[in-house]
């Protein structure tokens, strides 16, 4: 039997997919191995894909509101990945933890849903967290980042408004490529 919670819809499926990524690129930058991209840091990694954020939700929908053709894209993904190093920046790393691990004590075998990681982040942190994590999994512009004010959204462009499987992009880095 699986330890892993399930995701309650498609939409949900950056719980799962944006968990794995963050912990594997986590894994991957303490060994100080690089990534697909050659980066050696979730935080030159996470302002590479911030950069991204504007363009993917027009392309495939925010993280937590996928378009059907492009499900299984970077966005929810490394965009998943994105929404959980807002929130770790915003409320700091001991309370991002206690969150991860109430998250998946609560929901260890059974199917989790987005409104269920919202009320599990707002309980453990003790602050009404629904605000910035809708803006975050729901918005169709990709929101400041909680202690980057430098760090910039490219902007949207019509010529790379093809989804990605068009322009040579990719659905999901194996962890070999990660």
């Amino acid at each position: 039997m699986s330890h892993r919670s399930a995701p309650a819809t498609w939409a949900d499926l950056w719980l799962n997919e944006g968990h794995a990524d963050f912990y594997r690129l986590l894994y991957r930058y303490e060994r100080g191995w690089p990534d697909s991209l050659g980066l050696t840091s979730l935080e030159t990694r996470m302002k590479d894909t911030y950069a991204c954020g504007d363009q993917w939700r027009l392309e495939s929908g925010p993280v937590a509101a996928p378009n059907a053709v492009n499900l299984f894209d970077n966005q929810r993904y490394l965009g998943g990945v994105l929404v959980l190093h807002a929130l770790r920046e915003l409320v700091g790393e001991d309370a991002f933890h206690a969150v991860e691990r109430t998250f998946l004590n609560r929901f260890r075998r059974r199917s989790a849903s987005t409104e269920d990681y919202i009320a599990v982040a707002t309980e453990v942190t003790r602050q009404d967290q629904s605000g910035f994590l809708r803006d975050w999994l729901y918005g169709t512009t990709t929101p400041r980042m909680p202690g980057h004010p430098d760090w910039t959204v490219t902007p949207v462009t019509p010529s790379l408004a093809t989804p990605h499987s068009l322009r040579g992009g990719h659905h999901h880095e194996n962890s070999a490529t990660l």
